[in-house]
């Protein structure tokens, strides 16, 4: 069994982080089918809007619920699933899981205020995210859950969401807004304090405005119990021995440049990076699986066919050969220092992980079959980067 099938094999959730741009999303849906076929169901979960992945997935629309994907006569020995995150129906679907009351759900879900932090603030869609993810990862529905996170920095965000909730749900923190703060000396200065933050936004935003905000955190204060216990489910899931961190990146220097960005991040919070997959890599001829049947004919040889006649044609023949020798040259080279790169990067992955090499291929995968085909090249052992 490959290291790749064994990953797949071992954990609950496996989140693919990475830079924009190096087919991540891809990478992601093409695990997500290995996944099936070797017995798993499974959960492509994308917060990263790649409207592509509908297409290739063979769906006709893909959103916030879970969309089980045909995969024919791919071998697929268990279901595949995948979901598009739509922030503002997760967010609604979250406190309706959390607002048990009816009246009280209702008067959250039409708050002006909760209307624009769901649907608009940034650091809201990291939370409802992650949100997503528990509710994925709590059911007995899927034995794997695959993210796809939003590039680089984001992904970031998307990991110290719960934890900003945890701090913004703070009394101390949502208190000084609040109409209504609890009884007691304390209350009565907090209640002092909260009059006057709550003075100064009106001049700066208006009474309704903040009459709606205070409104909003009244509301929303009540379920804080219900939102901390599921922030520190997440957290927990998060570093739980189940779970693992893939880093995708490309071989190109500005992509490497936000994948480092990325694993300090990840190493700084605790994370340990489990696999590292250099996807749309440059790799050598005859030494890796999809090198099988390459015409790998000197150039010279493959010109000689043709059978140039008279000076003037051989000539404008000789210079057409010398420019298509120099811009093989100019390609090569630029290959051997990706590769090189790339080799560079991967010798600075935690001592464990696992380091894979996708190639880069003539087009991006366009269906399931094409994905399936992806996996099982970055599944192959010969995949395996290495100086």
């Amino acid at each position: 069994m490959s290291a790749i099938d064994q990953l797949l094999r071992s954990r609950e959730l496996l989140v693919c982080v990475g830079p924009g741009g190096v087919g991540k999303t891809t990478v992601a849906a093409a695990l997500g089918v290995r996944a099936a076929q070797l017995g798993r169901r499974t959960l492509v979960l994308t917060i990263d809007p790649a409207r592509r992945l509908v297409t290739t997935l063979g769906l006709d629309e893909l959103g916030d619920a879970y969309r089980r994907v045909p995969l024919g006569d791919l071998g697929g020995e268990a279901p595949l699933y995948a979901a598009m995150l739509d922030p503002g129906a997760s967010f609604d679907a979250l406190v309706g899981r959390v607002a048990t009351d009816e009246e009280h759900r209702s008067r959250i879900l039409s708050n002006r205020v909760y209307r624009l932090m769901s649907r608009a603030f940034g650091n809201a869609h990291a939370y409802v995210a992650m949100e997503r993810l528990y509710d994925a990862t709590a059911s007995d529905d899927f034995d794997l859950v695959i993210l796809d996170t939003p590039p680089t920095r984001n992904a970031l965000d998307i990991l110290d969401a719960p934890g900003r909730l945890l701090a913004f749900l703070d009394e101390r923190v949502i208190g000084w807004l609040l109409r209504q703060p609890p009884e007691g000396l304390r209350a009565r200065l907090l209640a002092r304090g909260g009059a006057a933050a709550r003075g100064l936004l009106s001049l700066l935003a208006g009474d309704t405005l903040v009459d709606d905000l205070a409104a909003f955190l009244e509301l929303f204060v009540s379920l804080r119990p219900g939102f901390q216990e599921r922030a520190l489910a997440v957290q927990g899931r998060l570093r739980a021995p189940e779970t693992a961190f893939a880093l995708v990146t490309s071989p190109l220097a500005d992509n490497l440049a936000d994948a480092a960005y990325l694993r300090d991040g990840l190493a700084g919070r605790g994370v340990v990076l489990r696999a590292l997959i250099v996807n749309r890599a440059y790799v050598p001829l005859g030494d890796h699986p999809w090198s099988a049947g390459a015409d790998a004919r000197p150039l010279g040889d493959a010109l000689a066919l043709l059978e140039p006649s008279g000076e003037g044609e051989r000539a404008g023949f000789s210079a057409l050969l010398d420019h298509i020798r120099a811009l093989r040259q100019r390609i090569a080279d630029g290959n051997q220092r990706a590769h090189a790169a790339a080799l560079a990067f991967a010798d600075g992955a935690p001592r464990g992980c696992l380091k894979v090499q996708a190639p880069n291929l003539d087009h991006e995968p366009q269906d399931r079959r094409a994905l399936a085909g992806l996996a099982a090249l970055i599944a192959d052992p010969r995949a395996e980067l290495r100086r």
